[in-house]
């Protein structure tokens, strides 16, 4: 699960997020340190969910019914 496909993929995609973010919502330079110190902060946030949150979601998700009746 986490190798390092998993790794380049995650902080690839937090550079294209925070580029994106910086030149719609902030105005500011894209091609910059800040994007990419912002880029790693969200790739490394998102490394973190995959490995730490989602295994616990999913093993507790399972055990609660939906109101629709589907699992």
């Amino acid at each position: 699960m986490l190798d390092s496909q998993t790794l380049i993929d995650a902080i690839l995609r937090g550079m294209m997020i925070s580029a994106v973010n910086r030149a719609v919502f902030e105005s500011k330079p894209v091609f910059s340190m800040g994007t990419v110190n912002q880029g790693l902060r969200l790739g490394a946030s998102s490394v973190a969910y995959d490995v730490a949150v989602r295994p616990a979601v999913k093993s507790v998700l399972p055990q609660i019914p939906l109101p629709n009746g589907s699992k």
